[in-house]
């Protein structure tokens, strides 16, 4: 169970974004119903010189403020253990009379709390501000702000699990990025290299794919425009969310500080990703220069170069260590 004095220390060493983002997430819902219903106002009071009719409608699909709440827990956990770690602080966080179990859960309450309750405070201001202005209609409301507390979440506890696995801030944004894309990386890119070695058509690329599968990406719920699905999808984050953060917990408690400063801190997943990279480098710009020449020379050109390309960024990236700021 966290300790009080972990969350004196979180809140001590974090009070000025943590205190942003609290304000961020509570006023920018409210703000939004306030805005709309200005400029409501202003429609009605120059409406003789202005063209059509005034309605106070509000869509929450049409440039909200709360579309960019992912970035916050993005921030939140990179201040949480991406700058901790690269100042050299995280020793002494570590040296204190706690457990790595502890440790981690303290930062992800504070981060999950921080999060969550402005983000509840202001749907329930601006369920009210409903309630007081009586908009003719306030489209995805309820589905895109209780939403968004998931999908904030979601972004909090990937960058976490990145975090507690990579060993700098370069490292865990760099980790965190390519697992919002893996499952295009893991399933559509070979399949789409495999249609070139064939020549024809894989059929599975081109046959009907459930509207769900693409809720499997969290690159998904960078763009809203998944509050025009079912809400019954946001379960999919919902799990994700659990299971990115059980990584981030299981990682943080048993990896070695160490090897701090170098990308993963976690040595035998060093050679096994070095892999991974090169054989995604060599599909990816193959892809590319098949598209640019049509031509299969094309296609082992750009092969040949990814795979230079791929063993270069993933040499330098995992096996140079990174000195702290």
């Amino acid at each position: 169970m966290p300790d009080s004095g972990l969350f004196y220390k979180e809140w001590k060493q974090n009070k000025a974004l943590l205190t942003m983002i609290f304000l961020v997430f509570m006023l920018s819902n409210p703000f939004t119903v306030l805005n709309t219903y200005i400029s409501y106002q202003g429609c009605v009071a120059n409406q003789n010189e202005w063209v059509g009719t005034c309605v106070f409608t509000i869509n929450y699909l049409n440039g909200t403020y709360i579309s960019l709440f992912w970035i916050w827990g993005v921030v939140l956990a990179v201040s949480q253990l991406g700058i901790e770690r690269s100042k050299g602080l995280f020793d002494f966080t570590l040296s204190l009379p706690y457990t790595r179990g502890q440790i981690f859960n303290t930062k992800f309450l504070t981060g999950g709390m921080v999060i969550a309750a402005p983000q509840i405070f202001g749907y329930v201001l601006s369920v009210l501000l409903l309630v007081l202005l009586k908009p003719e209609q306030a489209v995805y409301f309820h589905h895109y702000s209780l939403g968004m507390i998931i999908v904030s979440l979601l972004a909090y506890s990937l960058v976490m699990a990145g975090g507690a696995l990579t060993g700098h801030i370069f490292a865990q944004l760099l980790v965190s990025a390519t697992v919002t894309i893996l499952p295009f990386l893991l399933m559509t890119l070979p399949a789409i290299n495999l249609e070139i070695l064939l020549g024809g058509t894989v059929e599975f690329i081109h046959g009907p794919v459930p509207e769900w599968v693409q809720y499997l990406f969290p690159v998904t719920y960078v763009v809203p425009n998944w509050v025009e699905d079912s809400p019954y999808y946001l379960v999919i984050p919902a799990i994700m969310t659990i299971i990115f953060y059980i990584i981030g917990y299981i990682s943080f408690v048993k990896l070695s500080n160490e090897r701090n400063g170098y990308f993963f801190l976690w040595k035998p997943l060093d050679r096994p990703v070095q892999v991974i990279v090169i054989i995604i480098g060599i599909m990816g710009f193959g892809y590319f220069g098949f598209a640019a020449t049509e031509s299969f020379a094309g296609y082992i050109f750009g092969m040949a170069a990814g795979a230079v390309i791929g063993f270069l960024i993933s040499y330098f990236a995992i096996y140079k260590k990174t000195k702290h700021v």
